[in-house]
């Protein structure tokens, strides 16, 4: 055996993963068998490293290429907006790749080389754990995201949440190495292993798509009531139209797109996120033409609510500096924040008054510059992709929109919030009777970005059974069922009004209730075999 023989198996397995990603990720399936090459991969340099004399990084080296292409292949399209979209995969990659070089440094330290193979999964939940948590927060590639085209196969995603898709692939692959491995078996070994071979490890990959199949089959939905949502998708170009149309020409298109669709039954009209672009102070935002204007307009539909992306800030106290703080002009020590906002005009303002929450899972790199406080030049290299730009200010909570005297409550996640299962979950258990996505993808392109996106914002309902409506500047604006079927949606590149019945909602799943509770435990077990395994290494090297 050569090194080369090492990258051709890496390669293959990112080949693999690219493949199960591909487009809309219908072809996700092929993630239960990815990691196959890798296993192997890792197996042949524990038993050949001093014959060929690799270094004790070699599990990192070797097998970063196929999280490379990975990566690469999955978010080469932020590229189309700055440089550092090249950046994100070789980060990605390598954080993948560390992964796998723990998994390999504690299988050494193992007695039972075949138990180890489960280490794996620790150490590569633990990983997705801090990108739900860290401040270069990026959970896209998370494993458990690969399955969004085929909601008939993870009904039980409403147990787990994504996480439990993510251990459930990494133990398919386990699983189908070790059948590889051992087949067949020799007329010698154990009735046992045998059970274990033909059994029990065929039931790791084939049980949850059984149980996914009769969950689908007898999921009935609670509701006795719907409302009817319009969404406007007014496809504003955000390189050459966004920030140089005037505000009465964005509220003369809404209106003429949204016309064709409104009548006295519409309960919300919906705009896409930082659609009204005037940047207003949110102490004086009646003032501001196009939230007067559309106010107005959705007065003529009775009990009519909007709900709109907008980019606002706020004037902070004398003395007060936050972490998204900037300075006001000619002022000292006064401070404001900016946000991007989700406004909420509801049917009857008299009685209840306009409503604003700020998104709080922002996107690195935009809304969010990592590690600001040590590293104060990222501020500079903020990139520009369809909202306020550099660090912003966020809401503690995930707030609900409440209409028609209390009767209706909405949680609006604002783009890269629909990505966070965990955060997204709390606007369901504060109230929320369905989920109205906002976002603008029209930076990232004619690309699979944007489609992508649609699939793993589906996945919200599907965990927490409730329907999802998502409005797009462009892109893919649609409705997702409680089970995580896709039921509408709209073209690319095209102005476009959609008009959705949603049904309202009650129960709450498990994960609703609970959230993932695979991670913490994971990570805290994963950290305890880091310190077993380094004890355990030294020690057969002092013997030796």
């Amino acid at each position: 055996m050569k090194k080369k023989h090492l990258l051709y198996l890496s390669l293959v397995s990112g080949f693999i993963m690219c493949l199960a990603w591909y487009n809309t990720m219908y072809l996700g399936f092929w993630m239960l068998a990815a990691l196959v090459p890798l296993l192997k991969m890792e197996d042949l340099i524990a038993a050949n490293r001093e014959k060929l004399k690799l270094s004790s990084c070699a599990a990192f080296v070797y097998s970063y290429p196929a999280f490379f292409l990975y990566a690469f292949f999955n978010t080469w399209w932020i590229s189309n907006a700055s440089f550092i979209g090249y950046v994100v995969p070789i980060a990605e990659a390598a954080f993948m790749s560390v992964v796998f070089q723990l998994y390999s440094y504690t299988k050494k330290a193992a007695s039972n080389k075949t138990a180890a193979y489960f280490f794996l999964c620790l150490y590569w939940i633990a990983y997705e754990y801090i990108q739900y948590t860290w401040d270069m927060n990026f959970p896209w590639l998370n494993l458990g995201n690969s399955f969004a085209h085929w909601p008939v196969l993870i009904q039980w995603y409403s147990l787990t949440g994504t996480e439990g898709g993510s251990l459930w692939m990494l133990l398919s692959n386990i699983s189908i190495y070790i059948m590889i491995k051992h087949w067949p078996l020799k007329t010698h070994e154990s009735k046992r292993k045998r059970i274990v071979l033909y059994t029990c490890l065929p039931l790791v990959v084939v049980l949850p798509v059984m149980c996914s199949l009769i969950m689908w089959a007898n999921y009935e939905d609670d509701s006795t009531e719907s409302v009817n949502v319009v969404c406007v998708q007014p496809n504003l170009d955000p390189y050459n139209e966004q920030y140089y149309i005037s505000s009465q020409q964005l509220v003369r298109r809404i209106v003429n797109l949204a016309e064709e669709s409104m009548d006295k039954n519409v309960s919300f009209l919906v705009l896409p996120e930082s659609c009204l672009q005037e940047y207003a102070w949110e102490d004086s935002l009646e003032f501001a033409y196009s939230v007067r204007a559309m106010k107005q307009y959705v007065k003529n539909y009775g009990s009519c609510g909007l709900i709109a992306g907008m980019s606002t800030r706020s004037l902070l106290p004398y003395g007060v500096k936050t972490p998204a703080a900037r300075p006001v002009m000619f002022q000292t020590d006064r401070y404001y924040e900016s946000y991007n906002t989700a406004l909420f005009v509801p049917d009857n303002e008299a009685q209840n008054p306009m409503q604003l929450r700020h998104k709080s899972v922002l996107v690195v790199g935009v809304e969010k510059l990592p590690f600001k406080k040590y590293l104060p030049f990222v501020e500079k290299l903020a990139l520009d992709m369809g909202g306020t730009v550099g660090s912003l200010g966020t809401d503690t909570a995930a707030k609900v929109f409440v209409s028609q005297s209390g009767k209706v409550k909405v949680g609006v996640p604002i783009c890269w919030e629909s990505i966070d299962g965990n955060y997204s979950r709390q606007f369901v258990n504060n109230g929320a009777d369905f989920l109205q996505i906002i976002t603008n993808v029209g930076w990232w392109g004619d690309t699979p970005g944007y489609k992508q996106y649609f699939y793993i914002s589906a996945l919200r309902a599907l965990e927490n059974r409730r329907y999802v409506s998502v409005c797009a500047n462009t892109g893919f604006t649609g409705l997702v069922n409680a089970r995580g079927q896709i039921i509408s949606k709209s073209g690319y590149w095209q102005q476009e009004v959609y008009k959705f019945k949603v049904p309202l909602l009650k129960h709450k799943t498990l994960f609703t209730l609970k959230g993932d509770m695979i991670m913490k435990p994971f990570a805290f077990f994963s950290l305890l075999l880091i310190v077993y395994s380094v004890i355990k290494n030294k020690t057969q090297k002092q013997k030796k």
